[in-house]
């Protein structure tokens, strides 16, 4: 009975460490080594967009979105898809027992003078060039100043990174 426990143990060990190991260089072990994204998102902005790695399979790091962190997603990582959807039009959805709404970021929204859907001010955002995207992904801030929702990563992004990610929204009917 002890050395069926002690496998058992064992194998919960093996499993959680090849998990861990999954998560860090994600293709593992399925044959298609660490930078099977290159293939599966064709641009850079792309593979931000949806893995939070640039091109070459770099992590890009973030702070903040504490409420969606909060301890729940340790050796996990966030990506634009995590809340606003793999057509970037965002709504209301559940995240770890919680609500939380993320904002359309189609840039026919971004770009639009007013926000069909109003933002968390509930007035207009004003459109959104290179520069007040950079104050909305790096800095959690509206082109007006006023602060994002604590929802919103703070990512460090790279300037091209950054076109890049933009350039991938722009694409996006």
């Amino acid at each position: 009975m002890n050395r069926i426990f002690i496998l058992a143990v064992l194998g919960s060990l093996f499993m959680v460490a090849c998990g861990l190991a999954f998560m860090q260089n994600p293709g593992a072990g399925m044959g298609m080594g660490r930078n099977w994204w290159r293939s599966a998102y064709p641009t850079n902005g792309e593979s931000i967009y949806f893995t939070a790695a640039d091109d070459r399979g770099v992590r890009i790091p973030y702070t903040g979105g504490s409420r969606l962190g909060g301890g729940m997603m340790i050796g996990a990582s966030l990506a634009c898809v995590s809340c606003h959807g793999v057509d970037g039009r965002g709504g209301l959805h559940p995240m770890h027992m919680q609500i939380m709404y993320a904002p359309d970021i189609r840039y026919s929204t971004l770009s639009s003078e007013d926000d069909e859907h109003g933002d968390e001010h509930g007035d207009e955002h004003g459109e959104y060039d290179i520069d007040a995207f950079r104050q909305a992904v790096v800095y959690g801030r509206h082109p007006d100043g006023s602060p994002l929702n604590l929802d919103m990563p703070r990512w460090q992004m790279s300037d091209d990174d950054l076109v890049d990610l933009l350039d991938f929204l722009k694409s996006l009917p």
